[in-house]
């Protein structure tokens, strides 16, 4: 019985280095789709610019509610409850302590916001949803406005990891989610697709990307970023992928499912 893989690499958009990266991985390596970080300065050319040259990277979104230096998609001044005095939002620990003053309608209209922002730029509808620190899985609000797109458009959603939200009963998602640990060697990674569960869809996500002065700005996740890069490229990687006959997807697997079992 075949054994399917998504591998997806978060943070699309977040910098031009790190969108770089990432459809290297997608050309060089077994990425396979990436979410859009749609509020970000660079998502709108990053998009254009994989429509161009990795057409076949799937483009999903990658709902954003926390980070270092995130950018809502609506006016600060609309959502003063989300954001801090200079119009970001709060970053961890910050937001934990923050989130119970989130106005939930604000958090409504930021996610539904950031879901059109995304489809007026790439004039199509993400293949799939999740989120920036898996955040937005935390707080009820962004919880069920991610859960009513998903169920209004009939998308796919990543995993939750067992936080508890009921979010995902009824969505297609990958059976269980395993996140690139680029703190360990490379042959975890291989020991991890030797042992994937015939006939299930699971998803790896990643963060692969390159790094430089404006990513330190932005985000605390800089040059391991290049480790991850390293490893999804890797021939030993590839060669695993090979032996074990696993079958590289994105999300729109769980369409084709429905249409035909698999």
């Amino acid at each position: 019985m075949a054994k399917y893989l998504i591998v997806n690499a978060d943070d699309y958009g977040i910098a031009a280095s790190v969108s770089r990266g990432i459809r290297e991985t997608h050309q060089r390596g077994i990425v396979t789709s990436t979410t859009v970080m749609i509020g970000m300065d660079n998502a709108a050319e990053a998009v254009q610019q994989a429509r161009k040259e990795t057409p076949d990277l799937a483009l999903g979104l990658h709902v954003v509610v926390a980070g270092k230096a995130m950018k809502p998609v609506l006016p600060p001044d609309q959502i003063p409850t989300l954001v801090r005095p200079d119009g970001l939002f709060y970053d961890n620990p910050d937001w934990g302590e923050h989130a119970a003053s989130f106005n939930p309608d604000e958090m409504t209209r930021e996610v539904h916001a950031q879901f059109e922002r995304f489809v007026a730029v790439t004039n199509r509808l993400p293949t799939h949803l999740d989120s920036h620190y898996h955040a937005a899985y935390y707080h009820p609000a962004s919880a069920e406005a991610m859960r009513s797109l998903a169920l209004k458009h009939k998308l796919p959603m990543r995993h939750d990891r067992g936080i508890g939200h009921s979010i995902l009963e009824g969505i297609p998602q990958p059976v269980t989610f395993y996140e690139l640990d680029h703190d360990q060697s490379i042959e975890v990674l291989l020991t991890f697709l030797q042992s994937l569960p015939e006939g299930e869809i699971v998803e790896l996500c990643c963060h692969p990307g390159y790094s430089n002065d404006m990513l330190f700005a932005t985000d605390s996740w800089t040059t391991v970023r290049e480790i991850d890069l390293a490893y999804l490229t890797d021939p030993r990687v590839q060669a695993v992928i090979t032996s074990e006959q696993i079958t590289l997807c994105n999300f729109e697997v769980f369409k084709k499912r429905q249409d035909r079992p698999l």
